[in-house]
């Protein structure tokens, strides 16, 4: 039969259009996998020129379903299928260059077809391996392969996540703009209302529940985001904190700069106006800060005394008095200090250091280092002539939230004069996740050096998942994390950086103390209700 290329086109766009109405009921599960879709359902469609109407039959189930197994090789065979049938319902142009290029391509359509199908049913033996690789890769990618993740709060009791599946979704309100400097803890006026004796008006002091706020602190009008770090530390927008005093009450001593719309922070200080930079060397010549023996500095700055500094100095910890009244013969003119004043004033820090067991180990210029003893055995004689007030308590942790007494800590018992009392720590970054002294001594309770790796294991599971959903965690763009249950800082240490830093926080509601195992992990942490 003869027909013209117009006739041709026109088959052609109609085996198209079947086509894609074919797709479409197979994306709608109108068909079974592995049928031949033409054959099944051919039963209403007329071959162009002849009226005539085809049917296949179904071959065998069982094969053609194992074809499922594998959706590329599926999508081959039904336009294999397909259009090898609709090449059979096309007439045929009555020419000879044209039988014989159609002859050809009925023998490729056909060698596709038996090539295919017989890779199926090779797949279908069991002999491939394609499957296996995928139903393997597919297992390693579903969420439900980690059953163990748990993001929940490890402590029990007020912390306790396990009962908010039924808890209904708050929604806060922000806050008045008056509120944009609030801190519940460091509100200026509550402290004022307090005794000034050993400092307690300088003390956290938070409001109690029928006081406080269930808002969103306001931004200041004109927040920014912060500049990314490293840029960060030496610059500030202006709005983020739009106040000026600093840079003129501090203008001598170079604190910080108002620059545009900028403030700039040149690191000078008090007794550094130029910049830190030497006397930080200096430091170095006597401290080991380079090699990660000392890894947490606390500069305290004025006002604190020597026995509340030596609750937090671990054995073996290094004090640095920079300023009055170190170097007095040269400077107390300056200070507008009298020699017998200033002479009495480092007379008394002396003498508070050698019952601590300080042992004062350089002198120069405007600063002094002490050390701390690494152990009692070297200064308990000495304690004990002058008679000096030993704290009662034999757990050193437990003196949050207590009303301060003026006593000494003790050390923790050695076994031998060069032991270092409660453990020797290794250097930074070692020490991160190495096992701490408490853990391994087993002084905290209901943790095994086990369940400490194990905990970190976790974590470090967590980590990984928290950076594929927020690829911005490790660039810098957030510098200060706060952990709010930070359990045994395992979270601070599986994400530790230098481009940012966690600060662990324990509730005090925690049944269990482990700030002491995040110090000796060096970290830093906080308490806090």
């Amino acid at each position: 039969m003869e027909v013209s290329t117009g006739k041709s086109h026109m088959i052609t766009m109609r085996t198209v259009m079947y086509g894609q109405r074919l797709i479409r009921e197979r994306r709608a599960g109108r068909w079974t996998d592995g049928d031949c879709p033409h054959q099944t359902y051919m039963r209403d469609v007329a071959v162009m020129g002849t009226g005539e109407t085809r049917r296949g039959s179904r071959e065998d189930d069982e094969r053609r379903r194992g074809l499922s197994r594998a959706p590329w090789l599926r999508e081959i065979l039904f336009f294999c299928c397909f259009f090898g049938s609709a090449y059979t319902m096309a007439p045929k142009i009555n020419h000879g260059e044209g039988r014989t290029r159609s002859s050809l391509s009925l023998i490729v359509v056909i060698s596709l077809c038996c090539f295919f199908y017989v890779l199926g049913a090779w797949q279908r033996s069991g002999f491939g391996k394609g499957d296996n690789i995928a139903l393997q890769i597919t297992k390693q990618t579903e969420c439900t392969d980690m059953p163990n993740l748990n993001f929940d709060t490890h402590h029990s009791g007020l912390g306790s996540l396990s009962n908010l599946g039924d808890s209904e979704t708050k929604t806060f309100e922000p806050c008045d703009d008056r509120y944009t400097d609030y801190t519940p803890c460091q509100d200026q006026n509550r402290a004022m209302a307090y005794p000034r004796d050993n400092m307690i008006y300088r003390e956290r002091h938070c409001p109690p529940d029928e006081e406080k706020l269930y808002c969103l602190i306001p931004a200041p009008k004109g927040y920014v985001a912060p500049f990314p770090w490293p840029k960060s530390r030496d610059y500030v927008p202006y709005a983020n904190v739009p106040y000026k005093s600093l840079t003129v009450e501090k203008a001598v001593q170079n604190w910080v700069h108002y620059e545009g719309n900028v403030f700039r922070f040149p690191g000078g200080g008090t007794q550094f106006p130029q910049g830190a930079d030497k006397y930080i060397d200096q430091l170095a010549s006597v401290i080991p800060i380079d090699n990660g023996t000392v890894r947490t500095a606390l500069d305290t700055g004025y006002g604190v005394y020597m026995m509340e500094v030596d609750r937090v100095l671990r054995p073996g910890g290094y004090w640095v008095l920079s300023g009055p009244p170190i170097n007095w013969k040269v400077n107390y003119q300056v200070w507008k200090r009298t020699k017998e004043d200033i002479e009495e004033e480092q007379r008394k820090i002396e003498e508070i250091a050698e019952l601590l067991c300080w042992e004062k180990i350089y002198e120069k210029a405007e600063f002094a280092i002490w050390r701390k003893r690494i152990n009692a055995e070297s200064c308990t004689q000495r304690q004990d002539e002058i008679g000096v007030n030993i704290c009662e308590t034999t757990n050193s942790d437990d003196v949050w939230y207590k009303k301060m007494e003026p006593c000494i800590n003790q050390y923790p018992e050695v076994g031998n004069p060069k032991e270092f009392a409660g453990g020797e720590l290794k250097p930074f970054p070692q020490r991160l996740n190495a096992v701490p002294p408490r853990i391994s001594s087993g002084s905290v309770p209901g943790f095994s050096v086990k369940s400490y790796h194990e905990d970190n294991r976790l974590w470090q599971k967590h980590v990984k998942t928290y950076k594929k959903i927020n690829d911005l965690l490790d660039t810098g763009r957030y510098r200060n994390i706060m952990d709010m249950n930070a359990h045994l800082g395992s979270f601070a240490a599986a994400i530790e950086s230098p481009k940012l830093w966690v600060m662990n926080v324990v509730p005090t509601i925690a049944e269990i103390s482990t700030l002491g195992v995040i110090y000796e992990r060096g970290l830093i942490g906080i308490y806090h209700d």
